[in-house]
């Protein structure tokens, strides 16, 4: 028999086995490296640091990293925002910087984490982990993160009662940017062309309901062509407030009108409230909130420190 020849052959196929279990090996490191060197994990290293320094207490550097997540039945939804957020309830943390800052206000008191959750305000994509994939303007969302004064835009999913003009700052101080925008579009007539909650002319597209469009269902309906900013919706809006004629010119190749809409001048905070307030004008049968939530004016009152498409 010809045993140089099977020699051979063995010694072959041993060089590709370990060819191949060398490359798994490497493969299986990069992976393993990757997966214990995620964003997340990351940020919850140096939040446990950060901790451990301002308790003197080394034993916070023991802490598990882990997903931090929220499962909220009644709102449909899961929240892993406190992930990379993990100083959000902690009044330590009030002066750092983001993601480990503390949540201004006395929000969280009102409306606890186990029951809120994060979305149902800031909306984004609360499943995520990644920074990329819900902060900014992030074109795979239905509905895009809402930051700062923006998420004020949301308050009316529950509190209903804040476009009765009766409710204003004094009572309801969180939503003050709400309310500039409310009273602005009462200033400057804006009744007289859109239909607004039931009241409003028709010469212009009704606004009610806005804010519950996804940025589909709005991109779909509206050029962008001459937005400047990031393709959202908030922007669009906030775009056409200060300049009407300039993001809807018309296009007469494909026969849309320009805007009969007026420049009013407005300035940037001005145009800020407005979108804020046009954000805020909400369906409750797409945003679906549980009955149990909705807060009515004498809620309000009594708790001070409670917190369609434009052309």
């Amino acid at each position: 028999m010809d045993y140089k020849w099977e020699k051979g052959v063995t010694k072959r196929r041993n060089k590709v086995f370990a060819a191949a279990v060398f490359f798994i090996i490497i493969v299986a490191s990069v992976i393993f490296y990757r997966e214990n060197r995620q964003e997340w994990m990351r940020y919850q290293r140096s939040y446990n640091e950060k901790l451990a320094s301002k308790l003197n207490d080394p034993t916070y550097l023991k802490n598990p990293i882990k997903i931090e997540q929220t499962w909220l039945p009644q709102l449909n939804t899961t929240d892993r925002c406190m992930t990379c957020h993990s100083g959000v309830s902690n009044p330590l943390f009030v002066t750092e910087p983001q993601p480990f800052t503390t949540h201004p206000g006395d929000f969280l008191k009102t409306h606890p984490v186990e029951k809120f959750g994060c979305t149902v305000c800031h909306q984004g994509d609360g499943q995520v982990v990644v920074v990329e994939a819900t902060h900014g303007a992030v074109h795979h969302l239905n509905r895009q993160l809402l930051t700062k004064e923006f998420a004020q835009a949301s308050c009316a999913k529950c509190h209903m009662d804040i476009h009765d003009r009766s409710v204003t700052a004094d009572i309801f101080p969180d939503a003050a940017t709400f309310f500039k925008g409310r009273d602005l579009t009462y200033q400057y007539g804006c009744r007289g062309c859109h239909v607004i909650n039931g009241e409003g002319g028709t010469i212009g597209p009704e606004l009610t309901g806005l804010g519950s469009k996804t940025e589909l269902a709005f991109f779909l309906i509206h050029d962008f062509q001459h937005v400047e900013g990031p393709h959202t919706m908030a922007q669009w809006i906030y775009e056409h407030f200060l300049n009407p004629q300039k993001v809807v010119p018309g296009n007469p190749e494909l026969k849309f009108a320009a805007t009969i809409m007026p420049n009013f001048g407005f300035t940037d905070e001005q145009a800020k409230a407005l979108t804020i307030y046009v954000l805020g004008l909400r369906n409750p049968k797409v945003d679906n909130i549980p009955y149990d939530y909705i807060a009515v004016k004498k809620l309000a009152q009594t708790s001070p420190g409670r917190s369609s498409s434009m052309q």
